[in-house]
């Protein structure tokens, strides 16, 4: 395919995209590599949509050998989603197009196969049910522990989607969202490394969340960016894995790749609102009452003051929030803050208990040099990967 024809191609696929007034996530499952999909977008865009529609389909088609799970931040939300026969979690359109009769018991949703014929007082009983999704709040992650969602048997699909997995703004922060959220897909999946979908849907706030920073990334731009790493390897991988048709044979197969780095398998759509969206946002409420609000324009202000790109020359000491090194971060220059890379400097502990000395005052004095903004950082991501720590050291009443 020449170059011309390449173009132009690339052209017509960009105009219908911006014809487009929904959001379709067919052209995102076709990276087979990824395990996580991240979607960020404005309200309103067909995210929540297109992923329950992908999610019905695949359950009601493939039936035992796909688990749908639909997590939210905390328990009233999931409440909500559960209310008069989980009416809010499968949209009424897709509810029609696949003809779903649902009914729920505590955190599971089941699909009705059959009932019996009307009554006197046109009721009906149940006669055949099959779990459909089990909707389960992030937040309280322990109360799952020791519940039967794993089953080491099972070799089918697992669709996990996370619905607004950011916090809003001024949102009280009160406990941390990828702790919970890893030890809440711990219980569900445990070590499986194939055949797992997580999705993420969340509105692009002004304020980046605590998944992008786990995932190391933040869009800058609109667009689609893909985490991986050694690509063919991954893929042959996963396609030695498809042909396995034992425990041991699967054994085989991890201990072969097991010290390749395939990095973080996932693809981070930050999606540009067409001009069908904002046609159909013009004139809403939101846009005459809060028009600069990313959750509705899809756009991310970010504050680039702090970032200093020059080279950096002398490490003066070390901050520490944890006992693992994601959670350390280096001074050099007296005020640039980057991510810990080995040097060998004074540790300023922000927590006890760390096996070093910790100062009360000398984390106080961390704390209020960063709320006075006397801090540069090496990257966005080193940014906010700092001001999460902080906020976990000093929550903000």
């Amino acid at each position: 395919m020449n170059k011309a024809l390449k173009e132009l191609l690339r052209q017509r696929k960009k105009k219908e995209l911006q014809e487009r007034e929904f959001y379709n996530i067919r052209s995102i499952l076709g990276y087979s590599w990824a395990m996580f999909f991240i979607l960020l977008g404005g309200r309103q865009g067909g995210k929540s949509y297109s992923v329950a529609d992908f999610c019905s389909h695949d359950k009601i088609k493939n039936r035992d050998n796909s688990r749908f799970y639909w997590l939210r931040l905390k328990p009233k939300q999931c409440e909500k989603l559960l209310n008069d026969n989980a009416s809010k979690l499968i949209d009424p359109d897709l509810r029609k197009k696949y003809k779903l009769d649902l009914v729920t018991n505590t955190s599971s949703v089941y699909r009705v196969l059959k009932r019996s014929p009307k009554d006197k007082k046109g009721n009906t009983k149940i006669l055949k049910k099959e779990l459909f999704c089990t909707v389960l709040p992030i937040s309280t992650f322990y109360d799952d522990k020791g519940i039967a969602f794993f089953d080491k048997d099972f070799d089918g699909w697992y669709n996990i989607v996370i619905d607004e997995f950011q916090r809003e703004k001024n949102e009280k922060n009160t406990f941390d969202i990828m702790y919970s959220l890893v030890n809440q897909l711990e219980n569900l999946v445990r070590n499986t490394k194939a055949k797992i979908r997580v999705f993420f849907l969340g509105n692009t706030l002004e304020e980046a969340s605590d998944v992008l920073c786990s995932f190391n990334f933040i869009p800058e731009e609109y667009g689609r960016y893909t985490l991986v790493k050694n690509k063919k390897k991954l893929l042959a991988f996963l396609n030695e894995l498809k042909a396995c048709k034992n425990d041991l044979e699967k054994k085989i197969v991890y201990d072969k790749y097991k010290n390749i780095d395939f990095g973080k398998r996932a693809v981070i759509e930050y999606i540009e609102p067409s001009e069908a969206y904002k046609n159909m946002r013009h004139g809403s409420i939101a846009d005459i009452l809060l028009p600069q609000a990313s959750t509705f324009t899809n756009k991310i202000e970010t504050d680039y003051s702090l970032i200093k790109r020059g080279r950096l020359t002398t490490p003066n000491y070390v901050i520490k929030f944890g006992k693992t090194k994601d959670t350390w971060f280096t001074v050099w220059d007296k005020n640039t803050i980057a991510k810990y890379n080995g040097e060998h400097k004074t540790v300023i502990s922000m927590r006890p208990y760390l096996d070093e000395i910790f100062n009360v005052k000398a984390r106080d004095n961390i704390v209020s040099q960063f709320d006075y903004r006397g801090f540069t950082f090496r990257n966005l991501i080193t940014f906010k990967q700092f001001q999460k720590q902080v906020e976990l050291v000093k929550p903000r009443k």
